[in-house]
């Protein structure tokens, strides 16, 4: 005979009520994707450094067209809060002191993948596209390449672009601002 167990779901109001009970501290390294608690690898130096990176080649993008985010969370669904790596926002006066962003306030999406690559790619990826988030770039630690994905819709992407060292991409929100694959990854 087998037993089918239910999983208690969280929404995100729930996984923030439990911070304020202290049940989960600021410190931790979790994030809410559909709607369980996932705990999430350990920063190693170049997954670091590659962030690092990131957030200089993207902090040149004028402040009146783009709120730079690294590592925050965004709100995807009321059961849904990743807190991607990088993330290029729209400009809002508060900077989002009010609210967590949401799909549509999302510009870029940038995920760095080392140990993750898989979860990033098929669990993760498939998220942001259900959300709506226009282009997502999973940055490959192993491959050493960068995937760039556009054209959202329930099913997944509708186009995935590989890029490698010598090459160069820039973001559908800012064309004009190319970023060379070599320097993403070093």
């Amino acid at each position: 005979m087998s037993v089918q167990l239910q999983k208690r779901l969280f929404t995100v109001k729930e996984y923030h009520l439990m911070t304020e009970a202290g049940i989960l501290s600021e410190g931790d390294r979790v994030e809410l994707i559909e709607g369980e608690i996932i705990q999430m690898a350990a920063i190693g130096t170049r997954h670091a450094s590659c962030v690092n990176r990131l957030a200089r080649r993207f902090s040149l993008i004028p402040e009146d067209l783009a709120t730079f985010a690294i590592q925050n969370p965004v709100k995807l669904t009321d059961r849904t809060e990743p807190q991607p790596d990088v993330v290029l926002l729209q400009p809002r006066a508060d900077y989002y002191a009010t609210a967590h962003p949401v799909p549509s306030e999302v510009l870029l999406l940038i995920e760095v993948s080392d140990s993750t690559f898989d979860y990033d790619r098929d669990v993760k990826v498939s998220i942001y596209s259900r959300s709506g988030i226009q282009e997502v770039w999973l940055v490959d630690l192993v491959k050493n390449c960068l995937e760039v994905y556009r054209q959202p819709d329930p099913n997944g992407y509708s186009l995935m672009l590989k890029f490698w060292r010598d090459q160069q991409v820039a973001p559908l929100a800012f064309p004009e601002f190319k970023v060379s694959v070599d320097f993403i990854l070093a």
